[in-house]
């Protein structure tokens, strides 16, 4: 019997399909029969002994084939040892049963889902999400643990990356930002470790090489242009209700969806105390002067206030740009798969969290210590904080450069 790897079907173009090629001699003829592979290469690129040759993805090529190759020989294997005869129909059938025996990854990851009974609906959500994109990066064909190599990592953080704006499913019409698709892959090793510690599938997945989150500049606003904020009288309602909803957020550093619940339950011994909506901390936030008169304003109902959370995005960008902000402020994203370093008006990046940003950042400025700032803002650890150190830093070092050119020696 004679197995190897085998080019097909090459286009005009040049580009070829890989499958393995089985030729043997039954009882009676001589037979022969392909398995195709998901590698397709160019012509120029492929060694006639069965190996991808001199191509920027050789290595991971290579890798894809020998898993087909193998699996093909083990499955030629089994069958003579079950006394089975190998002929083209019967090598066929017996792979089809095997596969039918081998869930995909899609299943297996809303299997997963559905035993999970201790997850927050957040958290299924967030694994659903992971696997409807695992489908849509697959075309409707069935994704196995078997192709799981460094190779479909990177294509598939690639497919991640990149924006699909005709897409039918307006939830993956967006690229992931890098922080995102770190958080995609550890779902993905979440539903893989599971797995693995069942005994379904071995481990070689960790032997793999994730992409990982840079830090990217958060932007926040400095002192001169809270004032600012502060100061501006806004024409219109809508803006009015935003302006005093932005600065409950930059009083107490809470999060939208906590700030919008507040009512008189919440204030206690001229404190405020709540139980925060995403990490169910209880915490205690001393009542800011002008917290108070804004509390009053709405009878300590700050329902009143509570709009979508994109309705707020829209207004908030109106509100900082009709306060004379007109300042800019670096940002790094990712479009089409590639890293893009910009600047933009603080107007245009300004969003719910914004506000509590400013308030951590704004308070290690002034030299809060970190403990009585994470018993404020409810972050489980002190390392949470630490990108918003990062940001003081920089403003302190923003500062500083004022301080040289003022001191600055002709």
């Amino acid at each position: 019997m004679n197995v190897k790897p085998l080019l097909k079907n090459v286009n005009k173009a040049g580009i070829g399909t890989v499958y393995i090629y089985l030729d043997f001699y039954t009882k009676s003829t001589r037979e022969q029969i392909f398995f195709k592979t998901p590698v397709k290469v160019e012509k120029k690129h492929w060694n006639p002994t069965g190996k991808v040759k001199l191509h920027p993805n050789s290595k991971e090529l290579n890798e894809l084939i020998n898993n087909d190759l193998q699996d093909v020989l083990q499955i030629v294997n089994e069958m003579k040892l079950k006394d089975i005869e190998v002929k083209a129909n019967s090598l066929k059938e017996y792979k089809e049963k095997l596969k039918e025996g081998i869930k995909d990854l899609v299943t297996l990851g809303n299997e997963y889902v559905a035993g999970r009974f201790d997850a927050s609906p957040r958290m299924k959500e967030k694994l659903n999400n992971l696997i409807t994109r695992l489908d849509d990066f697959s075309k409707g064909k069935k994704l196995y643990y078997s192709q799981i190599n460094q190779s479909w990592i990177n294509q598939f953080t690639l497919y991640l990356q990149t924006d699909k704006p005709k897409h039918k499913n307006q939830n993956l019409r967006s690229g992931q930002q890098p922080s995102t698709i770190d958080k995609s892959f550890s779902f993905l090793k979440q539903i893989l470790n599971h797995y693995h510690r069942i005994g379904l599938i071995d481990n070689k997945f960790k032997d793999l090489k994730y992409p990982k989150p840079f830090k990217v500049k958060q932007m926040v606003f400095e002192e001169k242009e809270i004032r600012k904020i502060i100061d501006f009288t806004p024409n219109r309602e809508s803006i009015a209700r935003v302006k005093d909803l932005a600065l409950i957020q930059l009083f107490t550093g809470l999060r939208y969806s906590d700030a919008v619940k507040l009512n008189k339950s919440n204030i206690m011994n001229n404190q405020l105390s709540i139980t925060t909506q995403k990490t169910n901390q209880n915490i205690a936030i001393p009542l800011h002067p002008a917290l108070k008169s804004i509390l009053e304003k709405y009878d300590y109902d700050l329902a009143l206030l509570s709009i979508s959370n994109q309705k707020y995005n829209k207004h908030l960008k109106s509100l900082i740009e009709e306060a004379g902000i007109d300042s800019k402020a670096e940002i790094i994203y990712f479009e089409n798969g590639k890293k893009i370093v910009s600047q933009d008006f603080k107007y245009n990046l300004v969003g719910s969290h914004t506000f509590r940003r400013t308030f951590i950042t704004n308070a290690i400025v002034k030299g809060i210590p970190l403990h009585v700032i994470q018993s404020i803002t409810g972050h489980t650890t002190l390392k949470e904080l630490s990108t918003y150190v990062n940001i003081a830093d920089s403003i302190k070092a923003s500062e500083m450069d004022k301080m040289n050119e003022l001191f600055k020696v002709a």
